[in-house]
């Protein structure tokens, strides 16, 4: 599906595609890091769940 994406986008002409996601979702940090997502910002301390703090991490593929 992300093949998908990046092909549309590319059709478009767009050059960067943004994900964002918990900090505690280190599954979704791992697999956007493996398809060539880099970290680009970070809103600190945004929510809690199961009484822990979290992040939300924005990353960012170039295209």
């Amino acid at each position: 599906m992300l093949e998908h994406l990046v092909k549309e986008a590319k059709k478009k002409e767009i050059t960067s595609i943004l994900a964002s996601t918990s900090s505690l979702n280190k599954g979704s940090i791992a697999f956007h890091k493996k398809n060539g997502f880099k970290a680009c910002g970070r809103f600190r301390n945004i929510g809690s769940k199961n009484g822990k703090l979290f992040d939300v991490v924005w990353l960012q593929k170039m295209l």
